[in-house]
Protein backbone atom coordinates (compact mmCIF):
# COMPACT_ATOMS: atom_id res chain seq x y z
CA UNK A 1 0.00 0.00 0.00
CA UNK A 2 1.34 3.93 -0.73
CA UNK A 3 0.09 7.02 0.73
CA UNK A 4 0.51 8.47 -2.41
CA UNK A 5 -2.58 6.62 -4.09
CA UNK A 6 -5.71 6.96 -2.05
CA UNK A 7 -7.68 4.54 -3.34
CA UNK A 8 -5.77 1.25 -2.22
CA UNK A 9 -6.30 3.47 1.38
CA UNK A 10 -9.88 3.44 0.38
CA UNK A 11 -10.25 -0.66 -0.60
CA UNK A 12 -6.52 -2.20 0.29
CA UNK A 13 -8.17 -6.19 -0.13
CA UNK A 14 -9.49 -5.08 -3.57
CA UNK A 15 -6.78 -3.14 -4.96
CA UNK A 16 -4.73 -6.35 -3.59
CA UNK A 17 -6.99 -8.76 -5.65
CA UNK A 18 -6.67 -6.03 -8.67
CA UNK A 19 -2.77 -6.16 -8.48
CA UNK A 20 -3.23 -9.84 -8.44
CA UNK A 21 -5.47 -10.24 -11.51
CA UNK A 22 -3.68 -8.04 -13.55
CA UNK A 23 -0.39 -9.97 -13.11
CA UNK A 24 -1.35 -13.12 -13.74
CA UNK A 25 -3.12 -11.91 -16.46
CA UNK A 26 0.34 -10.74 -18.11
CA UNK A 27 1.14 -14.62 -18.39
CA UNK A 28 -2.33 -15.96 -19.67
CA UNK A 29 -1.45 -15.81 -23.16
CA UNK A 30 1.79 -15.77 -25.63
CA UNK A 31 3.51 -12.21 -26.20
CA UNK A 32 3.11 -12.52 -29.52
CA UNK A 33 -0.38 -12.07 -29.12
CA UNK A 34 -0.72 -10.30 -25.96
CA UNK A 35 1.21 -7.17 -27.14
CA UNK A 36 -0.50 -6.40 -30.13
CA UNK A 37 -3.67 -6.25 -28.38
CA UNK A 38 -2.17 -4.04 -25.13
CA UNK A 39 -0.82 -1.74 -28.09
CA UNK A 40 -4.59 -1.64 -29.56
CA UNK A 41 -6.51 -1.29 -26.71
CA UNK A 42 -4.49 1.47 -25.10
CA UNK A 43 -4.20 3.64 -28.40
CA UNK A 44 -8.46 3.66 -27.90
CA UNK A 45 -8.21 4.72 -24.93
CA UNK A 46 -5.27 7.32 -25.32
CA UNK A 47 -3.04 5.70 -22.57
CA UNK A 48 0.28 7.49 -23.29
CA UNK A 49 1.58 5.83 -20.50
CA UNK A 50 0.82 2.06 -21.65
CA UNK A 51 1.53 2.76 -25.29
CA UNK A 52 5.56 3.76 -24.40
CA UNK A 53 6.13 0.55 -21.57
CA UNK A 54 4.09 -1.90 -23.82
CA UNK A 55 6.71 -3.28 -26.18
CA UNK A 56 6.97 -4.35 -29.48
CA UNK A 57 7.34 -7.95 -29.79
CA UNK A 58 8.60 -10.11 -32.85
CA UNK A 59 5.48 -11.59 -34.44
CA UNK A 60 6.46 -14.68 -36.25
CA UNK A 61 4.64 -15.18 -40.10
CA UNK A 62 2.98 -17.99 -38.72
CA UNK A 63 1.15 -15.66 -35.76
CA UNK A 64 0.19 -13.27 -38.39
CA UNK A 65 -3.48 -14.10 -38.93
CA UNK A 66 -4.05 -14.71 -35.12
CA UNK A 67 -2.51 -11.61 -34.54
CA UNK A 68 -5.14 -9.81 -36.78
CA UNK A 69 -8.07 -11.61 -35.51
CA UNK A 70 -6.94 -11.05 -32.14
CA UNK A 71 -6.57 -7.49 -32.65
CA UNK A 72 -9.49 -7.15 -34.62
CA UNK A 73 -11.77 -8.66 -31.85
CA UNK A 74 -10.39 -6.79 -28.78
CA UNK A 75 -10.68 -3.30 -30.92
CA UNK A 76 -14.49 -4.32 -31.32
CA UNK A 77 -14.75 -5.14 -27.76
CA UNK A 78 -13.31 -2.16 -26.26
CA UNK A 79 -15.12 0.18 -28.53
CA UNK A 80 -18.76 -1.77 -28.42
CA UNK A 81 -18.70 -5.36 -26.84
CA UNK A 82 -22.49 -5.59 -28.01
CA UNK A 83 -21.58 -5.20 -31.92
CA UNK A 84 -19.15 -8.19 -31.86
CA UNK A 85 -20.90 -10.32 -34.77
CA UNK A 86 -20.92 -14.12 -35.11
CA UNK A 87 -18.22 -13.59 -38.00
CA UNK A 88 -15.68 -12.39 -35.76
CA UNK A 89 -16.84 -14.90 -32.81
CA UNK A 90 -15.72 -17.14 -35.25
CA UNK A 91 -12.37 -16.04 -36.32
CA UNK A 92 -11.43 -16.06 -32.84
CA UNK A 93 -12.25 -19.41 -32.67
CA UNK A 94 -10.50 -20.44 -35.60
CA UNK A 95 -7.42 -18.51 -35.02
CA UNK A 96 -7.19 -19.36 -30.96
CA UNK A 97 -9.66 -22.57 -30.66
CA UNK A 98 -9.76 -23.87 -27.12
CA UNK A 99 -7.51 -21.15 -26.03
CA UNK A 100 -10.43 -18.11 -27.15
CA UNK A 101 -11.93 -18.03 -23.69
CA UNK A 102 -9.20 -17.72 -22.40
CA UNK A 103 -7.98 -14.94 -24.47
CA UNK A 104 -11.35 -12.92 -23.55
CA UNK A 105 -10.98 -12.87 -20.15
CA UNK A 106 -7.61 -11.28 -20.41
CA UNK A 107 -8.62 -8.85 -23.10
CA UNK A 108 -11.07 -8.08 -20.62
CA UNK A 109 -8.44 -7.39 -18.24
CA UNK A 110 -6.23 -5.60 -20.55
CA UNK A 111 -9.34 -3.04 -21.14
CA UNK A 112 -10.79 -2.70 -18.58
CA UNK A 113 -8.58 -2.97 -15.63
CA UNK A 114 -6.70 -0.29 -17.56
CA UNK A 115 -9.65 1.74 -17.82
CA UNK A 116 -9.75 1.73 -14.00
CA UNK A 117 -6.18 2.75 -13.47
CA UNK A 118 -6.53 5.71 -15.71
CA UNK A 119 -9.98 6.97 -14.19
CA UNK A 120 -7.87 6.71 -11.01
CA UNK A 121 -5.19 8.08 -12.04
CA UNK A 122 -7.17 11.42 -13.22
CA UNK A 123 -9.82 11.69 -10.04
CA UNK A 124 -6.95 11.72 -7.87
CA UNK A 125 -3.83 13.71 -10.03
CA UNK A 126 -1.86 10.73 -9.00
CA UNK A 127 -0.16 7.64 -11.32
CA UNK A 128 -1.09 4.52 -10.89
CA UNK A 129 1.68 2.66 -9.95
CA UNK A 130 3.88 0.18 -11.77
CA UNK A 131 1.76 -4.07 -11.80
CA UNK A 132 3.17 -6.49 -10.22
CA UNK A 133 5.13 -8.64 -12.08
CA UNK A 134 3.65 -11.53 -14.01
CA UNK A 135 2.72 -14.66 -12.07
CA UNK A 136 1.56 -17.86 -13.39
CA UNK A 137 -1.79 -18.68 -12.02
CA UNK A 138 -5.29 -19.39 -12.95
CA UNK A 139 -6.81 -16.12 -14.27
CA UNK A 140 -10.76 -17.23 -13.74
CA UNK A 141 -9.90 -17.86 -10.01
CA UNK A 142 -7.80 -14.72 -9.70
CA UNK A 143 -11.05 -12.68 -11.05
CA UNK A 144 -13.51 -14.87 -9.14
CA UNK A 145 -11.24 -13.56 -6.22
CA UNK A 146 -10.99 -9.84 -7.43
CA UNK A 147 -15.30 -10.00 -7.93
CA UNK A 148 -15.97 -11.42 -4.63
CA UNK A 149 -13.75 -8.90 -2.65
CA UNK A 150 -14.96 -5.92 -4.49
CA UNK A 151 -18.53 -6.93 -4.19
CA UNK A 152 -18.12 -7.13 -0.24
CA UNK A 153 -17.11 -3.20 -0.11
CA UNK A 154 -19.62 -1.37 1.59
CA UNK A 155 -18.61 2.72 1.42
CA UNK A 156 -21.40 3.05 -1.65
CA UNK A 157 -25.29 2.92 -0.63
CA UNK A 158 -27.35 0.08 -2.41
CA UNK A 159 -29.24 2.53 -4.64
CA UNK A 160 -26.34 4.38 -5.71
CA UNK A 161 -24.60 0.86 -6.42
CA UNK A 162 -27.46 -1.15 -8.53
CA UNK A 163 -27.73 2.41 -10.48
CA UNK A 164 -24.07 1.87 -11.74
CA UNK A 165 -24.63 -1.70 -12.42
CA UNK A 166 -27.39 -1.05 -14.60
CA UNK A 167 -25.60 1.92 -16.40
CA UNK A 168 -23.09 -0.35 -17.24
CA UNK A 169 -25.63 -3.33 -17.69
CA UNK A 170 -27.55 -0.64 -20.34
CA UNK A 171 -24.02 0.74 -22.13
CA UNK A 172 -22.64 -3.11 -22.85
CA UNK A 173 -26.24 -4.22 -22.96
CA UNK A 174 -26.18 -7.47 -21.42
CA UNK A 175 -29.39 -9.12 -21.15
CA UNK A 176 -28.79 -11.45 -18.26
CA UNK A 177 -27.64 -8.43 -16.03
CA UNK A 178 -30.71 -5.59 -17.12
CA UNK A 179 -33.26 -8.89 -16.41
CA UNK A 180 -31.99 -8.83 -12.56
CA UNK A 181 -32.81 -6.73 -9.47
CA UNK A 182 -30.69 -5.79 -6.30
CA UNK A 183 -33.40 -7.02 -3.54
CA UNK A 184 -31.03 -4.73 -0.95
CA UNK A 185 -31.44 -1.65 -3.76
CA UNK A 186 -35.39 -2.10 -4.24
CA UNK A 187 -35.85 -2.02 0.05
CA UNK A 188 -34.05 1.12 0.32
CA UNK A 189 -35.68 2.90 -2.54
CA UNK A 190 -38.86 2.10 -1.93
CA UNK A 191 -39.87 2.12 -5.62
CA UNK A 192 -38.11 -0.43 -8.16
CA UNK A 193 -39.38 2.55 -10.97
CA UNK A 194 -36.32 4.25 -9.97
CA UNK A 195 -34.19 2.38 -11.07
CA UNK A 196 -35.50 2.93 -15.15
CA UNK A 197 -33.96 6.85 -15.22
CA UNK A 198 -30.17 5.09 -16.17
CA UNK A 199 -31.06 5.00 -19.81
CA UNK A 200 -31.76 9.02 -19.67
CA UNK A 201 -30.74 9.91 -16.40
CA UNK A 202 -29.81 12.71 -16.94
CA UNK A 203 -32.84 14.09 -18.04
CA UNK A 204 -34.39 11.90 -14.69
CA UNK A 205 -35.23 13.26 -11.52
CA UNK A 206 -32.56 11.41 -9.91
CA UNK A 207 -30.71 13.55 -7.47
CA UNK A 208 -27.39 15.78 -8.28
CA UNK A 209 -25.32 12.89 -6.58
CA UNK A 210 -26.97 9.78 -8.02
CA UNK A 211 -26.45 11.52 -11.55
CA UNK A 212 -22.48 12.38 -10.98
CA UNK A 213 -21.99 8.82 -9.84
CA UNK A 214 -23.55 7.98 -13.28
CA UNK A 215 -21.20 10.52 -15.01
CA UNK A 216 -18.38 8.83 -13.23
CA UNK A 217 -19.31 5.34 -14.45
CA UNK A 218 -20.69 6.74 -18.13
CA UNK A 219 -16.58 8.04 -18.12
CA UNK A 220 -14.95 5.02 -17.21
CA UNK A 221 -16.93 2.69 -19.68
CA UNK A 222 -16.44 4.96 -22.44
CA UNK A 223 -13.24 6.96 -22.12
CA UNK A 224 -11.93 7.86 -19.21
CA UNK A 225 -8.76 9.63 -20.20
CA UNK A 226 -11.66 12.17 -21.00
CA UNK A 227 -11.84 12.61 -17.27
CA UNK A 228 -12.08 16.45 -16.56
CA UNK A 229 -11.75 19.20 -14.15
CA UNK A 230 -15.38 19.75 -14.24
CA UNK A 231 -16.09 15.69 -13.45
CA UNK A 232 -13.33 15.41 -10.80
CA UNK A 233 -14.95 18.53 -9.30
CA UNK A 234 -18.62 17.29 -9.22
CA UNK A 235 -16.94 13.94 -7.78
CA UNK A 236 -15.30 15.67 -5.00
CA UNK A 237 -17.88 17.14 -3.86
CA UNK A 238 -20.84 14.76 -4.21
CA UNK A 239 -19.00 11.57 -3.05
CA UNK A 240 -16.03 10.53 -0.66
CA UNK A 241 -12.82 9.25 -2.36
CA UNK A 242 -14.49 5.76 -0.97
CA UNK A 243 -17.03 6.16 -2.67
CA UNK A 244 -15.84 6.73 -5.81
CA UNK A 245 -13.13 4.72 -5.53
CA UNK A 246 -16.07 1.78 -5.12
CA UNK A 247 -17.64 3.41 -8.09
CA UNK A 248 -14.71 2.63 -10.37
CA UNK A 249 -13.99 -1.15 -8.45
CA UNK A 250 -18.04 -1.44 -9.35
CA UNK A 251 -17.86 -0.75 -13.02
CA UNK A 252 -14.48 -3.04 -13.52
CA UNK A 253 -16.44 -5.89 -11.30
CA UNK A 254 -19.78 -5.20 -13.42
CA UNK A 255 -17.76 -4.97 -16.87
CA UNK A 256 -16.92 -8.75 -16.65
CA UNK A 257 -20.40 -8.82 -18.27
CA UNK A 258 -18.41 -7.68 -21.40
CA UNK A 259 -17.10 -11.61 -21.54
CA UNK A 260 -20.53 -13.21 -21.70
CA UNK A 261 -22.05 -10.29 -23.83
CA UNK A 262 -18.63 -11.38 -26.36
CA UNK A 263 -19.84 -14.03 -26.68
CA UNK A 264 -23.72 -13.88 -27.05
CA UNK A 265 -23.51 -15.78 -23.67
CA UNK A 266 -25.74 -13.61 -21.75
CA UNK A 267 -29.15 -14.88 -21.88
CA UNK A 268 -31.83 -13.87 -19.16
CA UNK A 269 -32.15 -16.94 -16.71
CA UNK A 270 -35.43 -16.22 -16.19
CA UNK A 271 -37.25 -15.90 -19.39
CA UNK A 272 -40.30 -12.92 -19.25
CA UNK A 273 -39.47 -12.22 -15.37
CA UNK A 274 -37.51 -9.78 -13.02
CA UNK A 275 -34.69 -12.18 -11.42
CA UNK A 276 -33.84 -10.43 -7.86
CA UNK A 277 -30.28 -10.75 -6.46
CA UNK A 278 -28.09 -9.73 -3.64
CA UNK A 279 -24.70 -10.88 -2.03
CA UNK A 280 -24.45 -13.35 0.42
CA UNK A 281 -21.58 -13.14 2.89
CA UNK A 282 -18.94 -14.56 1.02
CA UNK A 283 -19.19 -12.21 -1.64
CA UNK A 284 -21.49 -14.67 -3.77
CA UNK A 285 -24.13 -13.06 -6.27
CA UNK A 286 -27.31 -15.36 -4.96
CA UNK A 287 -30.24 -15.01 -7.14
CA UNK A 288 -34.27 -16.07 -7.56
CA UNK A 289 -37.45 -14.94 -9.17
CA UNK A 290 -38.77 -14.71 -5.27
CA UNK A 291 -36.86 -11.34 -3.94
CA UNK A 292 -38.12 -13.22 -0.38
CA UNK A 293 -36.42 -16.23 -0.72
CA UNK A 294 -32.83 -13.96 -1.91
CA UNK A 295 -34.06 -12.35 1.37
CA UNK A 296 -33.31 -15.64 3.18
CA UNK A 297 -30.60 -16.83 1.73
CA UNK A 298 -28.46 -13.65 2.76
CA UNK A 299 -29.62 -12.48 5.19
CA UNK A 300 -26.75 -12.30 8.19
Amino acid sequence: MTSSEPWRLAAPEAFAAFDRVEATAATTIEPELLGPVRKAVAGILRNEVELERTPVVGIPSEHDGRVGACVRFAEHFVIDVNGVSDDERAALSEALGTEAFTFVQTLFVVDVFQRARLALAHLHDVPYGPALPPRRDNLWAALEAFMRTVAQESALDPVTTELVRLRGAAVHNCRLCRSRLSVKAIDAAGDPALFTAVEDYEGSSLSRRHKVALRLTDAVITQPSLIDGLLVTQVDKELTTAESTEIVLDVVRNAANKIAVAFAADAPRATGAIEFFDIDSSGEVVADVDADAVRRATAP
